[in-house]
């Protein structure tokens, strides 16, 4: 899935869509997409819990390395705990939806769903943390959630029920985006990133027990194998594989870091949608599986939708000429925050 929000320091005013940056979030699209469809693969052979127990430690450790080697260890752990844990929480929770829908649905269906997040950022930022939304952004996310129903689907013949788990991810992670903004953006990526897989960590290990201790019906585990299980055989392949998602869950998320340090986020978010197309071609190549038209039309509503969201944050809002007694008028700001 896609990167998790970041307190990094904001793009410096007036900067210039950076090539360099532009190519580092398609970096860490692809680290994300290989991490998902590396997810999907295993999915048969481990359970959720001992999938992000593995992945979640491993995490833990190259971070930790990385970031001593780097010389910043004092950016490893958030100033104030509570706000980074109820952040963690979230996050937590649209990891979780998402994943667990990857092993059920298409990529491109569970990927689609998950990116009306951006949208639902807007929506939460407005309701939460009182920041102005236009008419123009109010009927973008409106053809965003279309975007939705087209691939979800309630109600009709071809509704899959779990194809609400991305959407349940989604929502989590607007949340989280807001509360990095509220209560986070003082703390560094690297110690947000690491409460997350720390809590991921305990929360997968907390499944093995319960899954461990508790005797699942047949007929249940084998309808949800990879939700209902707790520690299954592991294959060194399979470990291999776990190893890697963790290496690709890092470069994903501290190269996109980075690219919001050198350029401002209305002009790269646009770009994190390559990874709807990432998923798409990946289903083809890995499954032989194409979109179907409900998918494929929500999949463009949706980026529709982001996109002019995106690019509406990079707009100066238009200045309003003031009656004669009020204050000499200024430019508005800019709206500033991603997904505002």
């Amino acid at each position: 899935m896609s990167a998790e929000p970041s307190a990094s320091p904001p793009a410096v005013p007036g900067m210039s869509v950076s090539w360099r940056a532009v190519g580092m979030i398609l970096f860490a699209m692809g680290c994300f997409a290989v991490q998902d469809v590396v997810v999907k693969l295993v999915a048969t052979e481990v359970s959720l819990w001992q999938m992000q127990a593995i992945r979640s430690v491993a995490v833990v450790v190259l971070l930790g390395i990385a970031v001593r080697t780097m010389g910043r260890a004092r950016e490893l752990w958030p100033r104030r705990l509570f706000w980074p844990a109820l952040r963690a929480v979230l996050m937590c929770g649209a990891y979780l939806f998402f994943y667990a829908s990857l092993p059920y649905l298409d990529l491109a269906k569970a990927a689609s769903a998950f990116f009306i997040g951006p949208l639902l950022i807007t929506v939460f930022a407005a309701l939460l943390l009182g920041e102005p939304i236009g008419p123009r952004r109010v009927v973008a996310v409106g053809v965003g959630f279309i975007g939705v129903l087209c691939i979800v689907q309630p109600g009709l013949d071809g509704w899959e029920p779990l194809a609400v788990l991305p959407v349940l991810a989604a929502i989590c992670y607007a949340l989280a985006v807001v509360m990095t903004r509220w209560r986070c953006r003082e703390d560094p990526g690297f110690a947000l990133t690491m409460v997350h897989n720390v809590l991921y960590a305990l929360i997968g290990f907390l499944g093995l027990i319960v899954f461990g201790l508790v005797t699942v019906d047949a007929e249940t585990r084998a309808l949800n194998p990879f939700l209902t299980s707790g520690w299954l055989p592991l294959a060194l392949p399979v470990l291999m594989w776990l190893l890697l998602t963790a290496c690709t869950h890092i470069g994903g998320v501290l190269t996109s870091i980075w690219a919001y340090q050198k350029a401002e986020a209305s002009h790269l978010a646009p770009f994190e949608y390559s990874y709807l197309v990432m998923m798409g071609v990946m289903d083809y190549l890995v499954w032989g599986v194409l979109p179907t038209g409900a998918t494929l039309t929500g999949m463009i509503l949706i980026c529709g939708a982001g996109g002019f969201v995106a690019w509406r944050e990079g707009r100066p809002a238009r200045p309003r000429i003031q009656q004669s007694a009020e204050l000499p008028w200024t430019p508005d700001s800019p709206d500033g925050n991603r997904g505002g």
